[in-house]
């Protein structure tokens, strides 16, 4: 059986679902902060179809799990058991994580990608033509744009205090596609280079990326409340 035909029938089994007795009770418990009390969780969750319901089952508890109550820890000698920029870079990983596997778009390699686009680009000329179709590739099929959608789902509230937090020389980001980009750059740095997330703090943090001064005001409870309602205008606006 292929890859995609064994997910189709995972999804077809409402595993989540099967188990509502509770896995509802850890997606309450990590979503609670954005319903006014249990009978709206309750109004919400009943609108949702047994394969939504099945979907938001896996996320909430996933991120219960995984993120909200979930940290790295360490056993060596001499060391805290949890250390914050070791935990925040794994959530960091994980929320992503979670919030590309809400898009329907199946994921495509570059490559796979340049091969579908069509024999009109090739021969590629030189490394600004590779560039400029990286670009049209991020910008149609890339990662990264399910993940700028998943923010422009946001309240304009919420994409303010997110712009507000993150100033690049002085001045706050303009549009929470920046602030997207910005966390994507930080997951990616850390999967693909090792290089820890130290950015995201409960204390204000100046470094520099690009050779850009930055001063991040973006702490993980800040992050995780701006996730937790992304999840749910996610499902609003799917219902």
């Amino acid at each position: 059986m292929s890859q995609i035909s064994s997910t189709a029938q995972v999804k077809r089994e409402l595993r989540f679902l099967r188990r509502e007795s509770y896995m509802r009770g850890y997606a309450k418990s990590a979503l609670s902060s954005q319903f006014r009390d249990a009978s709206a969780f309750d109004a919400f969750y009943a609108a949702l179809t047994d394969e939504r319901k099945d979907e938001f089952l896996r996320v909430g508890s996933s991120y219960l799990f995984l993120v909200k109550q979930g940290n790295w820890h360490v056993e060596v000698e001499g060391s805290n058991p949890v250390i914050d920029y070791f935990t925040n870079s794994f959530k960091l990983v994980s929320l992503f994580s979670l919030i590309e596997s809400l898009s329907s778009e199946k994921h495509r390699d570059f490559y796979e990608w340049l091969g579908h686009v069509g024999e009109e680009i090739f021969p590629i000329a030189n490394k600004a033509a590779i560039k400029q179709l990286h670009e049209r590739y991020k910008a149609t099929f890339g990662s990264i744009r399910r993940c700028v959608a998943f923010f422009e789902h946001l309240s304009s509230r919420q994409q303010a205090e997110l712009c507000n937090s993150i100033q690049f020389d002085g001045t706050p980001v303009k549009s929470i596609k920046e602030v997207a980009q910005f966390l994507y750059n930080l997951r990616s740095k850390f999967v693909h280079e090792g290089e820890l997330v130290l950015d995201i703090a409960n204390v204000p943090v100046m470094s520099r990326h690009k050779n850009v001064n930055t001063l991040i005001e973006l702490s993980t409870p800040k992050l995780f409340e701006a996730f937790e309602e992304g999840v749910v205008a996610y499902f609003n606006h799917a219902t």
